[in-house]
């Protein structure tokens, strides 16, 4: 008996649930429009009401949801923005905005009967139907070495740039410049002697 409650709770609440879905997706009632005179006026979401602009009140969507409204008299509709709250009259679904009223053509009746579908957000679409896929050519990289060895030319420059070593030959000396170095030695010795000679002489005198 209790798996057969708790089994009839669960159909009950999902019941309940996808009734209540279901009415929100799509309902049917009686539509009104903003009185030109409210032009200005703060809404309920903080936004002015600008008489110009798609928009709706509704009592319990939340705001942003868009709604497509249609006329079922001539099967015009317009798509408009939840922005406050009402009508707070039995039977009426939305409140519609004068230009959203003007494009379905109820200005003139000031209630239509009409019936309401609630739309999808764009961010909610799980996947594109047809995605547009961008193809970029395939590029081949060489294995980088020690230094930048996958780019030839880098190597090129590297070589050229490089300055070249000057050897420079260590000069021997010749014979030519040896020859008047011994030359200006004996000399010296041979004035040292002569000195030593002429004081030894001078002695014995």
């Amino acid at each position: 008996m209790k798996k057969i409650r708790i089994l009839l709770i669960v159909l009950t609440s999902f019941a309940g649930f996808t009734i209540s879905s279901l009415c929100n997706a799509q309902t049917s009632g009686k539509a009104s429009y903003y009185s030109n005179n409210l032009h200005g006026r703060k809404m309920s979401n903080g936004e002015r009401y600008n008489r110009d602009d798609f928009t709706c009140a509704h009592r319990s969507l939340p705001f942003g949801t868009k709604l497509k409204v249609t006329n079922t008299k001539n099967g015009r509709s317009v798509v408009v923005r939840v922005t406050d709250r009402g009508p707070f009259v039995r039977g009426r679904v939305v409140d519609l905005s004068y230009a959203a009223a003007k494009e379905i053509g109820m200005i003139s009746s000031g209630v239509a009967y009409i019936k309401v579908e609630r739309l999808e957000k764009e961010t909610e679409v799980p996947y594109a139907a047809n995605p547009n896929i961008i193809h970029v050519p395939e590029i081949e990289y060489g294995l980088a070495g020690v230094c930048y060895e996958f780019i030839p030319e880098w190597k090129e420059n590297n070589k050229l740039e490089q300055p070249k070593k000057i050897t420079r030959k260590r000069q021997h000396p010749t014979k030519q410049n040896q020859q008047p170095q011994k030359e200006s030695k004996s000399k010296s010795w041979t004035n040292f002697f002569k000195k030593v000679k002429e004081g030894v002489t001078g002695l014995f005198e």
